[in-house]
């Protein structure tokens, strides 16, 4: 069996890298930037994470299905900083987990993509 301890990395299709790359790099202040020998692809990047953006001009539902989540100490200033940057969001908290519940917020990228912060419990 393997113990996992993580999610590594996650690569979104977003229908613009342009766009993306902005909005990625305003919200976490991450860098973006083509991924080696992979100009369609783009590396979003920080000291504590990284995943990758790829363009896509596919299907709507297909991008709006996917999901990233992010941990954070404090679910609060999340909420504070979404509302400074005028973005909607909702908030609720799950239980039913045997290990790792946790307080969330969650938001939709300019693709539809949904983006949540938790807060472990």
């Amino acid at each position: 069996m393997i113990e996992l301890k993580s999610i590594d990395h996650s690569c979104l299709w977003v229908r613009s890298l342009k766009i993306s790359k902005e909005y990625y790099e305003k919200l976490f202040s991450v860098d973006c930037f083509p991924r080696n020998g992979d100009e369609s692809t783009y590396v979003v990047e920080s000291k504590l994470i990284h995943f990758f953006i790829s363009e896509n001009d596919g299907d709507t539902c297909f991008l709006e299905k996917q999901h990233l989540s992010f941990e954070v100490d404090n679910l609060e200033q999340v909420v504070e900083f979404l509302q400074s940057l005028d973005i909607d969001y909702s908030t609720g908290e799950t239980e039913f987990f045997k290990n790792r519940n946790y307080r969330w917020c969650e938001w939709r990228d300019p693709d539809g993509i949904r983006l949540e912060c938790v807060e472990i419990k």
